[in-house]
């Protein structure tokens, strides 16, 4: 990965040197570089450990990771249920694709749909019994496979003060999922 932002860095210096040398001597120059080197880690990085994660999950669970994602949402929730809204917008899918995954998990009894009394037009996702077991399995195997393959040599203080900083800024660039990251501090 390392290898791929340094050739990354290499071909925008040169791209900058051809335009007359901007990018590669002004500061904001260095600052896209960087922020472009950035972008290229945190991509393949969050792909590497999707993919470590979904063949784990898959492997010890059954499960995909989507379905993991939206039990976890599930099990934080308040009374372990959302309404499909936010299914879709916590876990960054279309409202068709949330859909689509929460009839997958129903016909497999692991959540339920359910009208809302009160706004017939709301629909809610909610957890089964057998839904929030695989939950509480999903969590552990989750866990463990982040600590794996992100964790390496970082305290629990640092993954913590990681996960903030990271938080920060995805609130600060008003994308903010209102998801409750566990803490291990709470």
């Amino acid at each position: 990965m390392r290898q791929r932002t340094e050739k990354a860095e290499v071909n925008m210096t040169r791209k900058g040197s051809e335009r007359g040398g901007r990018a590669g001597r002004s500061e904001g120059g260095r600052r896209e570089l960087a922020a472009l080197a950035l972008w290229t880690e945190l991509t393949c990085l969050t792909g590497t450990v999707r993919q470590a994660l979904a063949r784990r999950l898959e492997g010890e669970l059954g499960i995909l990771s989507e379905e993991a994602a939206l039990l976890v949402e599930l099990a934080a929730s308040p009374e372990e249920r959302l309404r499909m809204a936010d299914v879709s917008r916590r876990l960054a899918m279309s409202k068709s694709g949330a859909t689509r995954l929460v009839d997958r998990m129903a016909e497999r009894g692991l959540v339920v749909r359910a009208a809302c009394p009160q706004d017939r037009r709301v629909v809610y996702a909610g957890l089964t019994d057998e839904g929030r077991r695989t939950a509480a399995a999903a969590a552990p195997v989750v866990a463990a496979g982040v600590a794996e393959q992100l964790a390496g040599d970082l305290s629990a203080d640092e993954l913590v003060t990681l996960a903030a900083s990271l938080r920060a800024l995805r609130d600060r660039e008003g994308l903010a999922s209102t998801s409750r990251t566990p803490s291990p501090r709470s």
